[in-house]
C-alpha cells in the first residue's frame, strides 16, 4: 500500500488527521489467513467423516469414535462457517475501482475517494488564496463594476463551491468505509452469536478452574489431611492429661471444617473437570460423620443430664408414693442422683433430652452449627491455659475417667459416663432412665462410629489408605 496523506494536510478540509485510516491490504492479508484456516477445518471435518464411515471398523472402540466424531464434525461445521464468514465479510483481496461488500475493496475505495477530495479540496484552497489576494491587492477606490475585481470575485466562489464538493467527497468516503465496517462487524457478529460456539457461563466456569486447578488442588489435598488428623487426634489424643482435653474439644470442630473446606474445593474442581466425584463423595462423607459425630456428643450430654433429672424426680416420687415426708423424699433423691441438675433447668433437659437412639434435629443442628464449632474452638483454645497451672493439672487430672467403649474414647463422654455412676440402683431400674441411659449409649455409638467413618474417609481421600489396604487383602 502508497503511504497515506501527512496529517497535517487533511486540515483544509477540517480534519485534523486521515479520516479514512487503515491498510486494505492488511485486512485483506487477514481475511487470506481466515479463509486458510477454514479450508483446513474443512478438510478436518471430511477426514473424520471418512474415518467414521468405514464398515469395517467394529467394536467398541469404533462405536465411541463414531459418537465423538458426530459431535466433532458437528462442531467443526460450525467453526468452519465461523472463519468462513469472517473471510468474507473482509475479504481476500483488494479491489480496485468496484463496489463490493468486502471491507477491504470498500476500504480501498473509500481511501481513493477520500484522496481525490483531499486533491481537489488542496487545489480549491489554492485557488481560493489566489483570488482572495488578488481582491486584496486592488486599490481601494476600485469601483465595484470593475472587470477585474468581478473575475477575482467570481473565481473565488467557484473556490469556495469546489472546497465545499470536496468537503461532501469526503464525507461521502467516510460513508462508505463506515457501512463496509458496520456491515463487516455485523457479519462476524452474527456468525458468532448464533453458531453455538461462544463460550456460556459453564465454558468460562471451566476455564477459570482449570486455570486455577493448581492451588485449588493444594487447598483440596492440604484440608482433607487437616481434615484426617484432627479426626485422628479426638480419637487419641484426648486423653493426654488436661491439654489432651482441649485438644479432643477442637479437633471435632477442626475435622467438620476442614471437611467443609475440602468438599467445597473438590466440588469445583469435579465440575471443572479437573478433579474427582470420588473426593467429592469421600469429602461429603467427611462432612456428615463429623458433624452428625458432634451432634451425637450434643444427645449424649442431654441423654446424660435428662436421665439424671428423671431419676431424681423418679426417687423423690417414688419416696412420697411409699409415704415419705417431702423433705426426706427430697434428700433421698439428691442422694440417689448425685450432680443431678433442678429446677426449671432440670425440667428443660428432660424436656429437649433425645428420646430415640439418634441425634434429634436439634442435635444436628448444634452439631453442624458455625457458631457451635467457633464456641467449642474458642473454649477449647482458652482451656489450655489451665495446662500451665498446678491448680488445672490437679484438677484436670481429678476429672479424667477411664473410658468404658469404644463411644466413651472422648473423655468429655468418658467423664459424663462415668458420672452416670452417681445413680442409685433404684433409680436404674426406673424404666425411663433406663432409656435414657440406653439412649446415652447408642449417642456414644454414633459419635465413635461416626468418627472412625470421618477417619476412614479422610485417610481415603488423602493418602488412598482404604483402597491400598483392599488391595493387599485381595490380593
Amino acid at each position: 500500500m502508497s503511504a497515506r496523506p501527512a496529517a497535517d494536510r487533511w486540515s483544509v478540509l477540517g480534519e485534523s488527521s486521515d479520516p479514512v485510516p487503515g491498510d486494505p491490504e492488511e485486512v485483506a492479508a487477514l481475511g487470506r489467513e481466515l479463509r486458510r484456516t477454514a479450508e483446513a477445518i474443512e478438510k478436518e471435518a471430511r477426514e473424520i467423516k471418512a474415518l467414521a464411515s468405514v464398515e469395517n471398523w467394529k467394536g467398541k472402540t469404533a462405536t465411541e469414535f463414531r459418537g465423538s466424531a458426530e459431535g466433532a464434525g458437528d462442531k467443526l461445521r460450525r467453526a468452519f462457517k465461523r472463519y468462513d464468514e469472517a473471510a468474507n465479510a473482509l475479504g481476500t483481496q483488494v479491489r480496485d475501482g468496484v463496489c463490493s461488500n468486502e471491507y477491504a475493496s470498500e476500504l480501498h475505495r473509500a481511501q481513493q475517494l477520500a484522496d481525490k477530495a483531499l486533491h481537489d479540496a488542496e487545489a480549491a484552497h489554492d485557488d481560493l488564496t489566489t483570488a482572495q489576494r488578488s481582491l486584496d491587492g486592488q486599490p481601494h477606490d476600485t469601483p465595484k463594476d470593475d472587470p477585474d475585481s468581478k473575475k477575482f470575485t467570481k473565481q473565488k466562489e467557484h473556490a469556495d463551491s469546489a472546497l465545499s464538493a470536496a468537503k461532501d467527497t469526503l464525507e461521502a468516503a467516510k460513508g462508505i468505509r463506515d457501512r463496509a465496517a458496520g456491515r463487516a462487524a455485523d457479519a462476524i457478529h452474527d456468525v458468532i452469536e448464533g453458531d453455538g460456539l461462544k463460550d456460556g457461563w459453564t465454558d468460562k466456569f471451566k476455564n477459570w478452574v482449570h486455570e486455577n486447578a493448581g492451588w485449588l488442588t493444594q487447598i483440596s489435598k492440604w484440608a482433607g489431611r487437616i481434615a484426617l488428623w484432627a479426626g485422628v487426634a479426638a480419637l487419641a489424643l484426648g486423653w493426654i492429661p488436661v491439654i489432651g482435653q482441649a485438644i479432643a474439644a477442637v479437633a471435632n470442630a477442626v475435622a467438620l471444617l476442614a471437611s467443609v473446606v475440602a468438599l467445597a474445593t473438590d466440588l469445583v474442581l469435579a465440575l471443572g473437570g479437573e478433579g474427582s466425584w470420588k473426593s467429592v463423595i469421600l469429602d461429603a462423607v467427611g462432612v456428615a460423620t463429623f458433624g452428625i459425630g458432634r451432634a451425637a456428643m450434643s444427645g449424649a450430654r442431654g441423654a446424660a443430664a435428662g436421665g439424671k433429672a428423671l431419676a431424681r424426680s423418679g426417687l423423690f416420687r417414688n419416696a412420697v408414693a411409699s409415704g415419705m415426708k417431702s423433705g426426706k423424699a427430697w434428700n433421698l433423691a439428691n442422694r440417689g442422683a448425685q450432680g443431678a441438675i433442678r429446677g426449671k433447668a432440670a425440667a428443660e433437659a428432660m424436656r429437649t433430652m433425645p428420646k430415640g437412639k439418634f441425634p434429634t434435629w436439634s442435635n444436628l443442628k448444634e452439631g453442624f452449627s458455625p457458631v457451635s464449632m467457633y464456641r467449642d474452638t474458642v473454649d477449647g483454645a482458652k482451656s489450655i491455659g489451665s495446662a500451665f497451672s498446678k491448680q488445672g493439672w490437679s484438677e484436670g487430672l481429678k476429672g479424667m475417667a477411664a473410658p468404658r467403649s469404644l463411644g466413651t474414647l472422648d473423655p468429655e463422654l468418658a467423664r459424663t459416663a462415668s458420672d452416670l455412676d452417681g445413680i442409685a440402683p433404684a433409680g436404674l431400674k426406673l424404666p425411663e432412665v433406663s432409656g435414657a441411659l440406653s439412649n446415652f449409649s447408642a449417642h456414644t455409638n454414633v459419635w465413635a462410629g461416626s468418627t472412625f467413618a470421618g477417619v476412614a474417609a479422610g485417610a481415603e481421600g488423602a493418602y488412598g489408605t482404604v483402597t491400598s489396604l483392599y488391595d493387599k487383602v485381595a490380593g
